[in-house]
């Protein structure tokens, strides 16, 4: 794997400036939260400075580079083709910056749909996307901000449903993991296993 800053470098050339710091607001919030849940932050880092690697490629750039590196493009990601960033991240990660680390590899996988039994790590990134310091406020972000210190379970119910009811508004494709992610945090909930 190359060295942080290395990837820096190298990721700063591949992203629009708004994207970038994104980015690195992503970077400062995911190491934060590894901190408060005791998670591997140079783990949180890495896959938190990656997660949108894939995110500015043109539209025909991602429909080329999936087929090129057999990233499967289900029929919901064929109608929303940016949805495919996650998973298509995750291989350029792996290609392009040497990730090997599956956990790492799989935190920018789902980082945008989410999915059912998420490993800490990959909670802690699909959080401090929605959460991170750059964001423009809108409804439901402050409470996300305060769940995700204290219950990572409970802070991805609501982001999901949040992000649900946001897809569905705007009459978007919505990814069947996004909902299947959202039953099984809510389901989690309500049985009562909070926590990290």
């Amino acid at each position: 794997m190359l060295p942080f800053e290395v990837m820096e470098r190298k990721l700063q050339s591949a992203l629009s400036l708004p994207r970038y710091i994104h980015t690195m607001g992503v970077v400062k919030t995911a190491k934060k939260l590894a901190g408060r849940w005791q998670a591997d932050e140079k783990k949180a880092m890495t896959a938190a400075l990656l997660h949108d690697c894939a995110k500015d490629y043109p539209e025909q750039m991602k429909r080329r580079f999936c087929k090129e590196f057999h990233v499967p493009i289900d029929p919901v990601m064929d109608q929303a083709i940016d949805l495919c960033h996650g998973p298509l991240g995750a291989e350029v990660a792996r290609r392009e910056y040497g990730v090997t680390d599956e956990e790492v590899l799989n935190a920018i996988r789902y980082h945008t749909t989410g999915r059912p039994e998420m490993t800490k790590l990959e909670q802690i990134i699909f959080i401090a996307d929605y959460i991170e310091p750059n964001r423009n406020p809108f409804v439901g972000l402050e409470e996300g901000r305060v769940l995700a210190y204290e219950d990572l379970n409970l802070a991805m119910e609501r982001i999901l449903k949040d992000t649900i009811a946001y897809v569905k508004q705007r009459q978007r494709p919505l990814h069947p993991l996004s909902v299947e992610a959202y039953e099984y945090y809510q389901k989690k909930n309500k049985e009562g296993f909070h926590g990290a």
